[in-house]
């Protein structure tokens, strides 16, 4: 998965989107580790995160932000809810993971951004 990743980072398509994000500005590395582990999980965008930026510290407050919200922010929440063999527990882990999320968002903001 690590070089899977880092050579899919390394396309020139996937460098000209990234770019466009304008990931050398903290604020916009924080926010698009926190989408990214939405769609791919928080480990695999802290990889492909790591590939534009050196800016650890924001990286790893945005990833670990993004492993709140939807199932897939985690691979720890997919093992965990598939363990539970409980069909209402993808219902419930939502209704307590998405607005964790945000709080958690709006908390690391304030601790990177506004405190620090």
């Amino acid at each position: 998965m690590f070089i899977d990743l880092r050579l899919l980072a390394g396309l020139d398509f996937v460098r000209g989107a990234m770019h466009v994000l304008g990931l050398k500005q903290p604020a916009h590395l924080y926010l698009t580790g926190i989408v990214a582990s939405q769609l791919v999980s928080n480990v695999p965008a802290a990889i492909a995160l790591a590939e534009y930026s050196k800016d650890w510290r924001v990286i790893a407050y945005g990833v670990n932000v993004g492993g709140f919200g939807f199932m897939v922010g985690s691979l720890a929440n997919l093992i965990a809810l598939r363990l539970s063999g409980d069909r209402q527990a993808w219902r419930v882990f939502h209704l307590y993971a998405v607005p964790a999320l945000l709080v958690a968002a709006l908390f690391g903001w304030a601790l990177l951004f506004l405190v620090m």
